[in-house]
């Protein structure tokens, strides 16, 4: 006894029942938030499983009464049989449907709960994951708690009631009979506790599989022009065959293990099942039992057995749920994204209108894998244009991150300001000063005018085409059939990459942030328009204060400043430097 308390404890401090009952406690609050429903759905299971008993005992009955033990009641009984089976179809009918809403209530609800935490975890934290291992969590992972969270409870009162039912029934007719029934448990408890240990391993690495699978297509799909221009469509498909085999070659491991229980549990159930019904038929043979009783007998020991090893079962379900609420947990309890400056920032964003924002990084050092910069100093007033230069990969798209509270520095200060006015430091609750065109030009699927209505809902469609003509989009918008209102395929692949830059100009433009940042967003138009764009920028705020990473002389020259981002350092250089960098490039 005192080396098993010592077993427990030992694996307590490892962490595996700790970190068990975290999971469900997790789980635990959703269960208390849906308690209503959940409470019906496990009254309406109890039902069932008490007509189920009551089914057993009046087929005993029923049997008595055609063999004519207790010929004088079959009517009664005949009634009382048919009434008990109608009532089952009536309560499972209505299970069912109950069933199908309150899990797709439950279930969307815990998903978008899930979803919208995701979305407001730190982002430099989450951007450590793959896209497809979060997809498959949101959906995979989501899906098994939530559906455990309706039903764990209901099957764990059903279960216990039709093995309690059953237990008490044949005590009370046969007590040996029970011991009987109850022979194999030791066994079956035994062999689930072993396969436990190895069914955990299982499902982290099943998990994982389908999360790489899931990473895999989305990958594959999105980046689908890239393998087309390569001509390495045989090489992907082999890969996706690769990943295919690797997740058939895992599951046959799994079942091969499984098997090997089944047949060891199923063997066990097979000699109770012939031995219960063997000691039914001696009990018959020598008189003492009628048919109806040994049909009560038969029923109720295979009811025994069966609601044991469903008993038995609840563990790895419990198992498979904690698991899927630990990877979910792995990621919403990630640092959240910090708006306690969000207020401050509306403040800033009110006065911005008659006096700008001014942008100011000072002795700031960032590390991101390698040293980004150390002890960097950069400024930006309201009505100027900022050029950021520099080689790849050393740090401007970084530093416009920086700027929008998704990194954060290490050391020194990132603040805006009204000029004259109150400093706050940069974080995620600031970025209702910004506007960001980042590389890439992403756009949605919808329409032109949906792109432009994500961050103004209530934009006109006067406001919408002003923004176009600012960004230099209107000229082609125009000659679409459908003008704004054309669909924009998934990423706008059906636009070139200069109308992509143009309309994703124009949805920054439709924030009105006091603060422009363009990363390489003009770098698909030619001079005139590149010039044509800023320029319009310019005139339609006077006081907007922009910043854009660029490598062409012709958006350099209209650049109030410019800085270069090189070997951990950002220097402001003059048009000699400027030549020279260029010139390199």
């Amino acid at each position: 006894m005192t080396k098993k308390i010592k077993h427990y404890i030992k694996r307590i401090k490892e962490g595996r029942l700790k970190e068990l009952v975290s999971q469900w406690l997790w789980m635990g609050r959703y269960m208390k938030r849906y308690w209503f429903l959940i409470g019906t759905y496990t009254l309406l299971g109890a039902s069932g499983s008490f007509l189920t008993l009551g089914t057993s005992m009046v087929s005993r009955d029923l049997v008595d009464a055609i063999t004519g033990q207790n010929s004088l009641g079959i009517v009664r009984v005949v009634a009382l049989y048919v009434g008990v089976g109608v009532s089952q179809l009536f309560i499972n009918a209505f299970k069912t449907r109950l069933s199908l809403r309150i899990s797709m209530k439950v279930n969307n609800e815990i998903r978008i709960d899930i979803f919208s935490q995701i979305l407001q975890t730190d982002w430099e934290e989450l951007s450590k994951y793959r896209t497809g291992d979060l997809m498959y969590r949101i959906n995979g992972d989501a899906a098994m708690v939530s559906n455990n969270i309706l039903t764990y409870l209901p099957n764990v009162v059903s279960i216990l009631i039709s093995f309690g039912g059953a237990f008490i029934v044949m005590v009370q007719n046969d007590i040996i009979m029970a011991l009987i029934a109850l022979a194999g448990a030791p066994i079956s408890f035994m062999s689930t506790r072993f396969s436990m240990r190895k069914m955990r391993d299982f499902q982290r690495k099943q998990m994982e599989l389908q999360s790489h699978k899931t990473s895999f297509n989305q990958e594959t799909l999105q980046n689908m022009q890239m393998i087309k221009a390569f001509g390495l469509v045989d090489y992907f498909i082999k890969q996706y065959k690769d990943v295919q085999d690797q997740s058939i070659d895992y599951a046959m491991i799994q079942n091969k293990f499984q098997s090997k229980m089944t047949i060891l549990t199923g063997f066990i159930g097979q000699l109770i099942g012939y031995a219960c019904y063997g000691f039914a038929a001696y009990r018959l043979w020598q008189g003492d039992i009628s048919y109806g009783t040994m049909t009560l007998y038969v029923s109720m020991s295979s009811s025994l057995r069966g609601s044991f090893s469903s008993v038995l079962n609840l563990l790895p379900t419990a198992m498979r749920a904690g698991i899927s609420a630990g990877r979910i947990m792995e990621i919403i309890q990630l640092p959240r994204e910090s708006l306690e400056d969000e207020q401050e920032a509306k403040k800033l964003l009110a006065k911005a209108k008659d006096v700008g924002i001014t942008v100011e990084m000072k002795d700031v050092s960032f590390r991101y894998g390698d040293n980004v910069y150390q002890n960097a100093n950069m400024i930006a007033s309201p009505g100027e244009i900022i050029g950021l230069i520099g080689p790849s990969g050393q740090g401007k798209t970084t530093t416009l991150r920086i700027l929008l509270g998704l990194y954060h520095p290490k050391a020194g200060a990132v603040t805006v300001s009204n000029p004259g006015y109150e400093t706050i430091p940069i974080s995620s609750g600031t970025r209702c000063l910004f506007s960001y065109i980042p590389q890439g030009n992403t756009l949605f699927s919808g329409t032109i005018a949906d792109n432009m209505k994500m961050l103004r809902p209530d934009a006109s469609d006067e406001e919408i085409i002003e923004v176009l003509k600012t960004a230099c989009a209107w000229e082609f918008v125009t000659q679409l059939e459908k003008g704004i209102h054309t669909e924009v395929s998934e990423g706008g692949n059906r636009f070139s990459e200069g109308q992509k830059q143009r309309l994703s100009i124009a949805r920054a433009l439709m924030a009105k942030a006091p603060v422009l940042l363009l990363d390489e967003a003009t770098s698909a138009l030619d001079m005139v328009s590149e010039r044509k764009v800023l320029k319009n920028i310019l005139r339609r705020d006077p006081l907007q204060t922009i910043i854009v990473t660029a490598h062409r002389p012709s958006v350099l020259s209209i650049c109030d400043r410019v800085y270069k981002i090189q070997e951990g350092r950002i220097d402001e250089v003059n048009e000699e430097e400027i030549e020279a960098f260029l010139n390199e490039v």
